[in-house]
C-alpha cells in the first residue's frame, strides 16, 4: 500500500507578514459617462498622498527617429524584404542589446504578407544591425486610424445613417478563425458615438490589409448591434 501525504493548510498571509492591500481607484473617465452609474460609488475609499515625479526625455530624439527610418529603408537588407510589397513604417522604438546602449528599432508593417519587419539600427555606424520578420499586430497608429476612417467614409454605409464619423475611436482586433480569409489581417474595430456615453452608437470593422470595410452597423442603446 502506498503512503499518502497531505500538505499542511497554508496560512495566508504567512506568519509574520501582513497582506498588502492594493487600493482600487477605478477608471478615470473624462468626461464622465452619462449613461452608466458613477464607478466611484462601488469602490472603497482609499487614503492618498501626492508624490513627486520626474519627466524623462525620450530615449530616441525626433532627429534620431528620422535618421533610423532613412537608414532602414535605404538598406538592401530591408528593401529585399519589402520589394513589391505594400508597407508602412508604424513606429520607431528602442531595443537594448546590452546594459549600456539602446538602439533605434524601426517597426515596419508589410500589409501584403501581414508581417512585421523589425530593423535594429546601429547609430554609431549608421547602419542596419539586424533585420527580423515577426508575426504579431502592433498597436494602431494615427495614420492607420485616419486611413480606416477614410475607407468607412468612402463607403457611405454609416454617413447615410447620420453617424458622426469624427467621433470614431479604434483599436486592432484579430480574426481567430484559422479558416477565415481575414485570418492574420490588419483589422481595425472602430466605434462611433458621443465621448460621454459608454455605449457606442455605431461600429465598423475595417481590413487594412485588403483596404476594405468588412462590416458596419448601428448599436441600439440596449447593447445590440444591427
Amino acid at each position: 500500500m502506498s503512503d499518502t501525504y497531505r500538505l499542511p493548510t497554508p496560512e495566508l498571509p504567512p506568519p509574520g507578514l501582513r497582506s498588502a492591500e492594493i487600493p482600487n481607484f477605478g477608471p478615470v473617465i473624462v468626461p464622465p459617462f452619462v449613461d452608466v452609474p458613477e464607478f466611484s460609488q462601488y469602490l472603497t475609499p482609499a487614503d492618498t498622498s501626492p508624490v513627486e515625479f520626474e519627466t524623462l526625455e525620450p530615449r530616441v530624439t525626433d532627429e534620431s527617429r528620422q535618421q533610423a527610418v532613412d537608414v532602414a529603408l535605404a538598406s538592401d537588407r530591408t528593401s529585399g524584404r519589402l520589394e513589391g510589397k505594400r508597407y508602412a513604417v508604424l513606429e520607431v522604438g528602442t531595443r537594448s542589446l546590452d546594459r549600456q546602449t539602446d538602439h533605434p528599432l524601426v517597426i515596419i508593417y508589410n500589409y501584403t504578407d501581414d508581417e512585421v519587419v523589425e530593423v535594429t539600427i546601429d547609430q554609431v555606424r549608421r547602419a542596419v544591425h539586424e533585420v527580423t520578420v515577426e508575426n504579431y499586430q502592433p498597436p494602431l497608429t494615427d495614420s492607420e486610424h485616419s486611413q480606416a476612417l477614410e475607407l468607412v467614409r468612402d463607403g457611405n454605409q454609416l454617413t447615410e445613417s447620420d453617424v458622426d464619423l469624427s467621433t470614431g475611436v479604434g483599436l486592432i482586433v484579430e480574426d481567430v478563425n484559422l479558416r477565415s480569409p481575414r485570418y492574420g489581417h490588419r483589422l481595425v474595430d472602430l466605434r462611433f458615438g458621443p465621448e460621454n456615453q459608454y455605449l457606442p452608437t455605431a461600429f465598423a470593422i475595417v481590413d487594412l490589409s485588403d483596404q476594405e470595410v468588412v462590416r458596419t452597423g448601428l448599436v441600439s442603446q440596449e447593447g445590440g448591434a444591427s
